[in-house]
């Protein structure tokens, strides 16, 4: 096949800025709340309950009325007759309380009618059925009104919102059992006739598959649904059937090799065949051979081969287009420090993406070239 050249090399900053304005649709789905952490809500949450749901006693101790006890004192208690049975957390109290009564009670459990007040039982003597009570408490006084937590009604996490782990306490505690949140489906397909599955027996020549695997680490962790389509040859009608496969079936497809401008390089010739390539190349190292293209309404985008300039062009340009197609760009931070660099640094006069190690407060280069797969697991940054 002849070689083709690259298009016209975008720079980062009109990279950036075509990502920017790329369009990429997510559906909404239900999801559990234990699986939901990090995900964004597709809608409001409100309570349908008040939590607590009762009055409840937040000491083990006695339920009274709180006038009962305005004289009681150390050297002088007050006696209050015991009824029963005593309230645990979970049942209904069988009593109400009358004045000068008293009830056992447990932490947790509902206060029973007639009672306005739990007195602590470190300041109670119970003798046959009766209670001497040492001190006096006010009205509510260890307890815990019904929807002095949560409101019937009040918004607990917002639409657009990320789920946190505080939040899913939330939504159990006023009996949500799922919530929905959207979903962008992301297609990764590795290409090569080189490429292996892990587990698989190696052959002279052949290599495993690294870059469906770090990518679908990639894709969950800033939020997205990652969907692997395996491992494809370099054959221009499987490869189609692939990609057509994965653009049917998600909304982003990230594929990685066969990008370059080789004879061999197929990958962009089927995307430019199968809809629109809106650019191929970016003037940066590494990580020049990136395709941006449409299928359809479908993103495609077409990752260098080698896992180092796959992972680095993902974190520099896929990541942010992703959070920002979720509607969750301000939890996309990048961590930035200040530090000087503890030898020269050669630049090729591109943009570089440079991974880095850190000692003490020096940058090193930690770069083995982008085909070696512990350049970035052992940087500090780039």
């Amino acid at each position: 096949m002849q070689r083709k050249e690259f298009r016209n090399l975008i720079t980062v900053d009109e990279a950036k800025n075509l990502f920017l304005n790329l369009g990429c649709s997510y559906t909404s789905c239900p999801i559990l709340i234990e699986n939901s952490e990090g995900s964004i809500l597709n809608e409001d949450i409100s309570s349908s309950i008040n939590v607590p749901p009762f009055d409840k006693s937040l000491m083990d101790g006695f339920a009274v009325k709180a006038r009962d006890t305005y004289k009681s004192s150390e050297s002088s208690p007050i006696k209050l007759k015991l009824v029963y049975p005593s309230v645990e957390p979970g049942t209904i109290p069988k009593n109400e309380i009358s004045t000068g009564e008293a009830v056992e009670i447990s932490t947790g459990a509902a206060i029973p009618e007639g009672s306005d007040a739990v007195v602590m039982v470190e300041y109670t003597h119970v003798e046959s059925d009766y209670l001497y009570v040492y001190r006096p408490v006010y009205k509510k006084e260890n307890v815990m009104s019904v929807g002095s937590d949560i409101l019937r009604g009040q918004k607990l996490v917002k639409l657009g919102e990320k789920i946190r782990q505080r939040d899913i306490g939330l939504l159990a505690a006023t009996g949500k059992r799922e919530v929905h949140v959207r979903k962008l489906n992301v297609g990764i397909i590795s290409t090569g006739d080189e490429l292996v599955n892990p587990g698989e027996i190696l052959s002279m020549g052949q290599i495993y598959d690294t870059n469906s695997y770090s990518l679908y680490s990639a894709v969950k962790e800033v939020g997205g649904t990652p969907h692997m389509f395996g491992t494809v040859k370099d054959d221009w009608l499987e490869m189609r059937s692939i990609l057509n496969k994965a653009v049917d079936e998600c909304e982003l497809v990230l594929t990685s090799g066969s990008t370059s401008a080789g004879s061999g390089d197929i990958m962009y010739r089927i995307i430019e065949e199968e809809g629109d390539i809106l650019a191929h190349g970016i003037n940066i190292m590494p990580g020049k051979p990136v395709v941006i293209g449409k299928i359809g309404e479908k993103v495609v985008i077409g990752l260098p081969g080698n896992p180092t300039s796959a992972l680095m062009i993902f974190k520099e340009f896929v990541a942010p287009f992703i959070k920002k197609s979720l509607g969750d760009m301000k939890s996309y931070k990048i961590d930035r420090i200040v530090a000087f660099a503890g030898s020269s640094i050669r630049s090729g006069g591109r943009h570089q993406l440079l991974p880095v190690g850190i000692i003490r407060d020096k940058l090193y280069p930690a770069d083995k070239g982008s085909g070696a797969i512990t350049t970035l697991s052992q940087a500090d940054g780039f």
